[in-house]
């Protein structure tokens, strides 16, 4: 499984190069980086959910992966997403669209990390057929996150983009 900051990172650099590159800063406003960043995350929000009925059960729970893990979630992000965009609701629309994209590239992660969850949950459907059968970033788990941010923050400075954030 990648690093919790990994998951975080990773997102908010994508979304921030679309943010320069693709969509221009100001139909894709800052804020929307700390949400596709905690997007990101937010598929293992069942891991302290699992600590906490393991406290209330009295039983060791492990309910990781078991539905938020599915790519079914993405979708209906997206949905509403469309929903609200239709509606000419654009700023719900923007988040629900960087919500999709956060939870999506968590599980595309979790993939290259080789972490078979229930992506297709409630669909018991084997995920190891999309996912690489070798781990392959395993062994610089540790590092991956360090060298996304120096190679982010030198992207941001050579372009002259570091003074956004500041």
């Amino acid at each position: 499984m990648a690093l919790a900051v990994t998951h975080i990172l990773v997102v908010i650099v994508i979304l921030d190069l679309f943010r320069h590159y693709v969509f221009g800063k100001k139909k894709f406003p800052r804020y929307l980086l700390v949400v596709g960043g905690i997007a990101g995350l937010a598929p293992d929000l069942d891991i302290p959910l699992g600590w906490i009925l393991s406290l209330l059960t009295g039983k060791s729970l492990n309910i990781h992966g078991l539905f938020t893990h599915s790519i079914l979630f993405a979708l209906l992000f997206l949905l509403i997403g469309v929903f609200f965009h239709y509606r000419n609701n654009m700023k719900w629309a923007k988040i629900l669209y960087v919500i999709a994209f956060g939870w999506t590239f968590h599980l595309f992660l979790d993939c290259l990390f080789n972490e078979y969850a229930t992506f297709l949950w409630p669909f018991s459907i084997n995920t190891k057929i999309f996912c690489p059968s070798k781990e392959l970033l395993g062994n610089y788990r540790a590092s991956v996150d360090a060298v996304i941010l120096v190679l982010w923050l030198i992207h941001e400075e050579t372009h002259n983009y570091i003074k956004d954030y500041f």
